[in-house]
């Protein structure tokens, strides 16, 4: 990845505005630049785009909408905030949290009503939510999400290249970006623009800065976008762009490795539990799963085990990861504890003890050693289910430093001329540690984040 000076650049053809990446932020940016007259281009270095977003639950939290109200849930940008701050111990980018949160039922209402991308209220209230906000699509899943998106590319007559490797931003003596340039099949093109906007991911699939910027996760597998290769962090590092959050990280403790498949973190607020080969818990499972990540590393074999029963298992079911993990038949089901534990490999008396415990926790209404509430409406009772899983990196939560509009920041403080960065291109809002990721940050970031970016790039051409 490079920075080419030139102030005398010439191109083989212009658009006023490109989005780097067609993951979600980069299509959001995209349909809201479109939507506010720019004339836009997406290049995708990918054949078939898809990004983060399409390895995603496809659940976006959002204050004050309308699905909300329908359903009786009296929700304010102010308190979507406040969970924000709250599980990232206040160090979240406090202007960029008030702008993604007030402007979050704002872009769903949008997507509904110009494209006609209908979110319902999902039932329950996500780990360390103060009530039920996160929003999907009917049928669920990132990739349905981006598919929609997808769709509304088409209907919007927003122009998309993929297999368009962009390898070098073009810029002038003052650091503004005159064009990019990229290779596609086979060959280089150049394109100029009068605004960038990096739509490209994070770098958790680059081992390299993964090792450079985050050594106490270098040891976890890789579980997220193959596309996250840093390649926005590259390009923003040698132009002199600030660096934010760079510690902060998205990891999930429940990755069926074998299919590189995070399995929903709900079904534990719903009963289910991890044990370890011995068969004993050894985490609150409602703290939150990209922490969870590394205690799950640290057990025998650097495994897990999800234990819970046909209750959450129907749960389970609506969900498109878990039916896709019951699909490929990774899960075990037993009528008994003890045929459960031989099946998957964890020492039988051990479970036993760990789920009688469990239950009687229930019974009472009562607390854990590691400070989880247990329900009695939520005692494990067979049939009873069991799968493997492991820790692994999904992604990273730290990047360009941005303002409320998604413009690129210089360490001074000052923004690039014509820069924008959204989604995981951009820091997020967890605070630089994985401890601060709350669940649905990532979309967030990517679906508001990428609006933001777009409607401010759509303005600042048409001026």
């Amino acid at each position: 990845m490079g920075i080419v000076v030139d102030p005398d650049a010439r191109f083989n053809s212009t658009a006023p505005i490109i989005v780097i990446g067609a993951g979600g932020a980069g299509a959001i940016a995209a349909l809201a630049a479109s939507s506010g007259g720019a004339n836009v281009l997406v290049l995708e270095r990918d054949a078939a785009p898809s990004g983060a977003t399409a390895c995603s639950s496809g659940m976006v939290p959002a204050a004050g909408t309308a699905e909300q109200t329908e359903r009786g849930v009296v929700d304010s940008p102010q308190r979507f905030a406040d969970d924000i701050q709250a599980k990232a111990n206040g160090a979240a980018d406090a202007p960029l949290v008030e702008a993604l949160t007030h402007a979050s039922a704002q872009v769903l209402e949008w997507l509904t009503r110009q494209y006609r991308i209908r979110f319902e209220l999902v039932e329950g209230v996500a780990p360390g939510h103060s009530l039920s906000r996160m929003h999907a699509l009917a049928d669920r899943g990132g990739a349905t999400l981006l598919s929609s998106l997808y769709s509304a590319l088409g209907t919007q007559g927003v122009r998309l290249e993929t297999n368009a490797r962009v390898t070098d931003l073009v810029v002038d003596g003052a650091q503004k970006i005159l064009g990019v340039r990229y290779k596609r099949n086979g060959s280089v093109e150049t394109m100029g623009c009068a605004t960038l906007i990096l739509a490209c991911n994070g770098f958790a699939g680059n081992r390299e800065l993964v090792t450079q910027y985050l050594p106490d996760v270098r040891g976890l597998p890789f579980a997220g976008h193959d596309g996250s290769q840093g390649d926005a962090l590259s390009w923003g590092a040698a132009l002199g762009a600030k660096l934010a959050d760079i510690d902060g990280f998205l990891a999930h403790g429940a990755v069926v490795m074998s299919l590189r498949l995070p399995l929903p973190w709900s079904l534990m607020t719903e009963g289910a539990v991890q044990v370890n080969r011995d068969g004993e818990r050894f985490i609150n499972e409602h703290e939150g799963y990209s922490e969870s990540a590394l205690f799950v590393l640290a057990q025998p074999d650097a495994l897990a085990y999800m234990i819970y029963d046909e209750r959450v298992h129907e749960i389970g079911l609506t969900m498109p990861n878990y039916a896709n993990a019951v699909s490929s038949r990774v899960i075990k089901r037993a009528a008994t504890l003890r045929d459960l534990a031989d099946q998957i490999g964890v020492y039988r008396d051990g479970l036993e003890g760990t789920i009688g415990l469990v239950n009687a926790l229930a019974f009472e209404d009562a607390a854990d050693e590691f400070g989880r509430q247990f329900r009695a409406t939520q005692m494990l009772l067979g049939p009873y289910y069991g799968v493997p899983v492991t820790g692994a990196l999904l992604g990273t939560e730290g990047g360009l430093a941005i303002d409320a509009a998604g413009r690129v920041l210089r360490e001074n403080g000052s923004a690039f001329a014509n820069l924008f960065a959204a989604g995981g291109a951009a820091r997020g809002v967890s605070g630089d540690a994985a401890g601060g990721y709350l669940e649905g940050n990532g979309l967030l970031t990517a679906v508001v984040g990428g609006y933001l970016a777009g409607k401010a790039a759509a303005a600042q051409v048409r001026s």
